[in-house]
């Protein structure tokens, strides 16, 4: 048989703050934020579904050898 062991009590996270709502416009704005300078690469699967990546201009070749093409 085992024996008992005493636990230690946890001590308690801090409540996450939320973050901020945003509308629908600011979330636009953000999202071409994060994408200004990259290219836009594509791929395309049996199904006919396209895969979008927004890649650095350095990494294209990279993407390119994985089946991406350059819109």
């Amino acid at each position: 048989m085992t024996t008992p062991t005493s636990k230690r009590p946890r001590p308690r996270k801090a409540p996450e703050t939320a973050a901020p709502t945003l509308s629908h416009a600011e979330q636009l704005q953000a999202l071409h934020t994060r994408e200004e300078g990259k290219t836009v690469m594509y791929k395309q699967d049996a199904w006919g579904h396209i895969e979008t990546r927004f890649v650095r201009s350095q990494n294209v070749k990279a993407w390119e050898e994985k089946g991406f093409f350059v819109r």
